[in-house]
Parts: C-alpha cells; sequence; structure tokens
C-alpha cells in the first residue's frame, strides 16, 4: 500500500499527505505496480467530471472540461514529457542534441504546437461522440497511457549515460509486472465493447511504431519521452475507440 500512496503522489496531483513517517523511501519497483490502476483513477475522475458537466452543459463544453481533467490531475507530467520531446524530437537535431533540447527548461515552438495539436484531437473526438461513448473513452484512455509507460520502460533501455530518476524506474521494470499487467489492462480496455478492442489496438500499435523511432533517434528512451508514449497512447485510443464508434470499423 505504500507504494499506492507514492504513486499517486507522484503521478497525480491528489492531497497525499506524507504517510508512515520514519519509514524509507518507496521503491520504484513497489510504485510501478500501481501505475495503471492509478491511471485508472485518473479516467475515472475525468469520465466523472464530463458525466456530471453533461447534465448542465452542451457536451462538447463538458468533453472540453473532461480533457482539461486529465491534465489537471495528472499534473501536466506527461504532458510536460510530450512537450520536452516534441521540442528534442522536432529539432532535427542529431540524438545526444535532441537529448540535450529535451532537458532544456525553456518552451519551444515545436512543444507549443504539440501541446495544441493533441489537446484539440482529443476534445474534438470525445465531443464527436456520443456523451456516454466519450464518457467511457475519457474513462479508459489512461490506463492504456500508464500501462504503455511500463511497455516502453521495459522494452528499451535508458537513453541518458547520465543516468537520472527515470533510470532507476527503468531498471525496475520486470517482466513479471508487464506480463500480469498487459493481461489486467487487456481485461480493462475489453469492457469498451468493440470501440475498446479497436482503441486499444490502434493505441499499441502506434505507441510500440513511435516508441522504436524514438529508441533508434536517441539510443534509448527517457522519462520525457515516456510521458510522450502515455499521451500518444491516450490519443491514439480515443482516435481509435471514436473511429469504431462511428461505424468505421465496427
Amino acid at each position: 500500500m505504500r507504494g499506492l500512496w507514492a504513486a499517486l503522489g507522484l503521478l497525480t496531483t491528489l492531497p497525499v499527505p506524507p504517510r508512515w513517517p520514519g519509514k524509507a523511501p518507496v521503491p520504484p519497483r513497489a510504485m510501478l505496480w500501481w501505475f495503471v490502476p492509478v491511471g485508472g483513477l485518473i479516467g475515472a475522475i475525468a469520465a466523472g467530471v464530463a458525466s456530471l458537466a453533461w447534465h448542465v452543459l452542451p457536451w462538447s463544453a463538458a468533453a472540453t472540461l473532461g480533457v482539461l481533467t486529465l491534465v489537471a490531475v495528472s499534473g501536466g507530467l506527461h504532458l510536460d514529457g510530450f512537450m520536452d520531446a516534441c521540442d528534442g524530437l522536432g529539432s532535427r537535431a542529431p540524438g545526444e542534441r535532441a537529448l540535450e533540447i529535451m532537458k532544456d527548461p525553456n518552451t519551444g515552438a515545436f512543444a507549443v504546437l504539440g501541446c495544441l495539436c493533441l489537446l484539440i484531437l482529443k476534445v474534438a473526438l470525445v465531443a464527436g461522440m456520443a456523451p456516454w461513448q466519450g464518457v467511457v473513452a475519457l474513462g479508459l484512455a489512461p490506463v492504456c497511457g500508464r500501462f504503455m509507460q511500463l511497455v516502453v520502460m521495459q522494452g528499451h533501455a535508458y537513453a541518458r549515460p547520465e543516468g537520472g530518476m527515470g533510470a532507476a524506474f527503468f531498471s525496475a521494470v520486470t517482466a513479471q509486472q508487464a506480463r500480469i499487467w498487459t493481461l489486467l489492462t487487456v481485461l480493462a480496455l475489453a469492457c469498451g465493447g468493440p470501440p475498446g478492442r479497436i482503441g486499444a489496438i490502434v493505441a499499441i500499435g502506434g505507441v510500440l511504431l513511435f516508441a522504436h523511432v524514438v529508441n533508434r533517434r536517441l539510443g534509448g528512451h527517457t522519462g520525457d519521452t515516456v510521458g510522450a508514449c502515455s499521451e500518444l497512447a491516450e490519443l491514439l485510443f480515443i482516435l481509435g475507440f471514436a473511429a469504431a464508434a462511428h461505424g468505421i470499423v465496427w
């Protein structure tokens, strides 16, 4: 349970006060077990906000609030990584220089453009679905996003030779964790019916391809690119879900 508490403190802005005073810091491996459930909690909150807002606002406004809730509850943690990855990868610089750009605290044009495109697409896709379908998509997308973090960290090396906080998480992911959460995540996403299954296929396939391209470009992954994979997984899941919901692949 200390792992859950620490994962909530790391991955969300929920008010998680210090607990178990005097205890040693929670190791990354213990937190990793809770990444997917925390994603489910984030999705449940966003879906709840969108569902409640739908009763008093047009669905387009409710969908926007739901997407913004994903950002607010996660503290923009992975969106920040996505923006840094946009700056680094968008620069077309060699791998070492791209890593330096991603580490720079300044926000570049590629980061702003990437963030705008990501949020606009998420809002448009959710708002374009029937309200109940949009609520389901919002609830399941963060589950897929946090699962893909585990997949990327388990399948790739850490790119920065000097190490860092992210390196500890990369080395802590085990094949057992990946197998268990693959099964449980697939079962969870299948609860979305045919749109949920199509969304999962699109998201997993698209992120694996993106992760491979990044790995070849940078010689591995960083916390920023893992965050980018998470955000991309959410977007692609919603995209696949929306396509199936609109009858394109149903």
